[in-house]
C-alpha cells in the first residue's frame, strides 16, 4: 500500500482515522463516517481507514497484549489506528519512527496525558514486535 498523499499533517489525519475507528466499534458505517470526513482530508482517512481495518482484531489483540487494562476509547482507537499501521507488511505505509512520532503528536492533541503512554507501547510494539505479532496470532486463531 502506498502512503496517502497528506494534504494535511499525518498526525491530523491519524486523528481522523482514529476517530472513524472509534465510530466503527460503535457500529457506524465507515461509509457514513467518511461521508462526514473534512473533504480535505477524506482521502488520506480513507486510505488509512481501509488499512487499519484489514488489521483491526490483530491491532486490538496486540493493544491487548501490551496494556491489558482497556484504556480510554478516544487513546484505544488512536493505539489500535497506529498498530494496525505499523503491523507487518510487505509494504508498510510508514516508516516505524515516523508513524510513532505522528501517533504521540496525535496524541498530544486528543488527550495530552496519554502521551507518554502511547508513546511507550507503540516503542515496545516497535521493539518487541515479532514476539507481540506471534502472541497476537495465537489470540486471534
Amino acid at each position: 500500500m502506498s502512503s496517502p498523499t497528506p494534504s494535511l499533517p499525518l498526525s491530523r489525519l491519524l486523528d481522523l482515522t482514529a476517530d472513524a475507528v472509534l465510530a466503527v466499534k460503535g457500529g457506524k458505517s465507515l461509509t457514513d463516517v467518511l461521508a462526514r470526513c473534512p473533504a480535505d482530508a477524506r482521502p488520506g482517512v480513507q486510505a488509512l481507514s481501509f488499512h487499519v481495518m484489514r488489521w483491526l482484531g490483530s491491532a486490538g489483540e496486540a493493544r491487548a497484549l501490551m496494556a491489558p487494562k482497556t484504556p480510554p476509547p478516544n487513546v484505544d482507537s488512536l493505539l489500535i489506528t497506529a498498530l494496525a499501521l505499523l503491523w507487518p507488511t510487505d509494504a508498510p505505509p510508514y516508516t516505524d519512527h515516523t508513524l510513532v512520532d505522528q501517533a504521540v503528536t496525535a496524541a498530544r492533541q486528543r488527550t495530552p496525558a496519554a502521551a507518554g503512554f502511547v508513546n511507550a507501547v507503540l516503542r515496545r510494539f516497535v521493539r518487541e514486535r515479532e514476539a507481540i505479532v506471534t502472541a497476537a496470532r495465537i489470540g486471534n486463531g
